[in-house]
């Protein structure tokens, strides 16, 4: 649980080092103890605590502020009380700091309004939050909004783990994709068999095989053949258009798809000639599992027919980060969580007796046609048609939202700081 704990062996060599003026071999046996480059980040910045000897991340130390406290309160649920504790002591600033708060701890609280997942209240926090500038110190009286949720009970705290965990994962295949672009190379074999990751957050972008410059022309290559996994592979592609980092984008928005739903595209039919037709007529993958509708839309825009209207690689990063943050940070009434908290309703209802697909490591209950094939081969079709969009792509995953949850994503708001602004 303890992400920034470093080990007891690793104090001992350090715990004397005056981190603010380190000598060429102490710097080096850092980097030998600390691998984590943030946390060697954290380190250098800050030092060990004087009191516990354990890594701050900031100027105060988030073990002495929060450890002692966590005997003295609970609220009830094993699961939620190690979610706040965990993000109590990785918390970077003092916006990260997830409390457990009585409800005593209020006075004034008022009704405002009764929504469809919860009731609302305004209120005064007595203590307030803990002030930005001083880590030990609270800002005091504080206006805030509280929510009692319906059924609260029935909302899967992994629900939202695992979302969090695969959007983190999104973002980083993203960067990986930015990072290639951005060398002015094509990946040219974009698929879920060629991105490893670790089950948690991280995700690489691998086998760079048929990895070419983006001013490479099938006129100046002498294998103009295409080889992919069809499922992956761009309609335009499929037509023998030319291969461009948008064609990597549209695999990134089929790689999104079975992120996020557990399902391999088109893992119920042939993937033949019929298939590759019906994709240039705007056929995309589909299933019953619900995943929030700003995710989808990001998604939706990857495998647009247009190669035009599909987003640059570095443009992607961003938008999975926010979505990420607006769970990771619990923010309970931004559109994302509401999103998250309808999704998870529906799903309970159409999935009742089977284990959450969104888990990255549960077994998913789909039958694969014999003729789906997830391996790169030569793809050979002749006289497509003109790709074209669907009508109706925007309910790929399902049940459509509330009208109140529907919002483009395009309206994410990226302030200077690079955070989201969605409330």
């Amino acid at each position: 649980m303890n992400k920034i704990k470093l080990s007891d062996d690793v104090i001992e060599q350090i715990k004397d080092f005056k981190y603010w003026e380190l000598t060429e071999e102490q710097e080096s046996l850092i980097d030998k103890l600390i691998t984590d480059k943030e946390l060697q980040e954290h380190y250098k910045n800050y030092g060990l605590c004087d009191v516990c000897k354990q890594l701050k991340i900031d100027y105060c130390c988030n073990y002495c502020i929060f450890q002692p406290n966590f005997k003295n309160w609970t609220s009830g649920n094993h699961n939620v009380d190690e979610f706040i504790q965990k993000a109590q002591l990785n918390a970077k600033s003092a916006i990260q700091i997830i409390e457990w708060i009585e409800y005593d701890k209020f006075e004034d609280v008022e009704y405002l309004a009764k929504g469809g997942f919860g009731t609302t209240f305004k209120a005064v926090w007595k203590d307030g939050p803990w002030e930005t500038t001083f880590c030990n110190q609270r800002e005091g009286e504080t206006k805030v909004v509280l929510k009692c949720l319906h059924n609260s009970q029935d909302i899967t705290a992994d629900f939202l783990k695992e979302l969090g965990q695969k959007l983190r994962s999104l973002e980083h295949i993203a960067y990986g994709l930015e990072c290639i672009h951005n060398k002015g190379l094509i990946h040219h074999d974009f698929h879920c068999g060629n991105i490893l990751s670790n089950f948690d957050e991280f995700a690489y972008v691998t086998d760079l095989g048929l990895c070419q410059p983006a001013n490479v022309k099938s006129s100046q290559n002498s294998n103009k053949k295409i080889y992919g996994v069809l499922p992956y592979v761009a309609p335009e592609v499929l037509r023998g258009k030319e291969y461009t980092q948008k064609s990597d984008i549209y695999g990134f928005g089929i790689i999104a798809y079975e992120f996020c739903t557990g399902f391999p595209p088109y893992h119920d039919i042939a993937h033949d000639e019929f298939l590759a037709m019906k994709v240039c007529h705007g056929l995309r993958p589909k299933c019953d599992y619900k995943i929030p509708q700003l995710v989808v839309d990001v998604i939706n825009q990857c495998w647009d027919a247009n190669p035009l209207k599909r987003p640059n690689a570095d443009e992607l990063p961003k938008l999975f980060y926010n979505l990420f943050y607006e769970i990771y940070s619990n923010r309970v009434d931004s559109v994302i969580y509401k999103q998250v908290e309808e999704a998870d309703e529906i799903n309970k209802k159409s999935f009742s007796t089977v284990q959450s697909s969104l888990s990255f490591t549960s077994t998913l209950s789909y039958t694969t046609h014999p003729q789906a094939v997830y391996t790169s081969r030569l793809l050979d079709f002749k006289n497509l048609p003109e790709p074209k969009n669907a009508d109706k792509n925007n309910d790929l995953l399902g049940v459509l939202y509330s009208d109140s949850l529907i919002m483009d994503f395009t309206e994410l708001d990226i302030n200077s700081k690079g955070m989201p602004t969605v409330g």
